[in-house]
């Protein structure tokens, strides 16, 4: 499969999920919730050891209680991993202590694997007020009786379904996504969009075709239950997948890298 030697080769991995993996939390759909679960599971193993960025569609907040969302675990970068090895390690104190003066290590920047999510369409979980009279947003649990502590109007989720929606909640992530992105131009790159449709096509469909064109070293993957369809442009350096992308991904899980 040709979409599994590039993946398993690839330096940087984007991955980007639609419509396929939003989750109703009012449904209380237990069997949904376990199968997305799965499918987030199935994707932490395949990304846990690369260096990447998810971006999601989904505002239940779903993948922040899957290890994706993990607040302690870290992300280190393969090569980043290799640049703690310092080449002169068996060299007595003197000489070690005069070669990092020379060559000093590399400060190497360690993302919670919470810090490599990015929900630009909110999440419900997170609260702000109805009102927005403050640009502060809460997390769940955090205001006890659920009223804005500044003018005691209900909160709401800090989605884009409230007006006005509160776009702070998301904005320091997409910077960190932004600069994330800027750094895999000329680096082999597995762009991964799993259930992405036309309902906000300038977030993510868009975009990562942009991304897949502009850089030669990337290879795009569309799975999509409706619509797989790849652009002329990329022709040979992407592969369109007619598959609901959460069954795609469990059932792939052992096979992809």
């Amino acid at each position: 499969m040709e979409e599994k030697e590039r993946l398993g080769s690839c330096q940087k991995v984007l991955i980007g999920l639609g419509e396929e993996w939003k989750f109703r939390r009012e449904m209380e759909d237990s069997k949904k919730k376990g199968r997305l679960c799965e499918a987030y599971q199935a994707l932490y193993e395949l990304v846990r050891d690369r260096d990447y960025f998810i971006i999601t569609m989904a505002t239940d907040g779903l993948i922040y209680e899957t290890p994706l969302g993990s607040r302690q675990e870290t992300v280190i970068p393969a090569e980043a991993a290799k640049e703690e090895i310092f080449p002169g390690e068996d060299m007595d104190a003197g000489m070690l202590a005069k070669m990092e003066q020379i060559f000093p290590k590399r400060e190497i920047a360690r993302d919670t694997r919470w810090e490599r999510i990015v929900a630009p369409c909110g999440n419900e979980t997170w609260r702000q007020c109805s009102l927005a009279c403050t640009k502060d947003i809460w997390e769940p649990g955090e205001i006890a009786d659920d009223r804005c502590p500044h003018c005691g109007a209900p909160l709401t989720g800090n989605t884009v379904e409230a007006q006005p929606y509160i776009e702070e909640g998301y904005l320091m992530q997409w910077e960190r996504y932004t600069r994330w992105l800027a750094q895999t131009l000329n680096q082999d790159t597995a762009i991964l969009e799993l259930g992405v449709g036309f309902q906000n096509p300038g977030v993510i469909r868009f975009p990562f075709e942009k991304a897949a064109y502009f850089n030669s070293k990337a290879y795009l993957v569309r799975v999509n239950k409706n619509f797989p369809q790849i652009a002329g442009e990329l022709a040979g350096r992407a592969k369109g997948i007619r598959e609901d992308s959460v069954a795609w991904m469990i059932a792939e899980r052992r096979h992809l890298w």
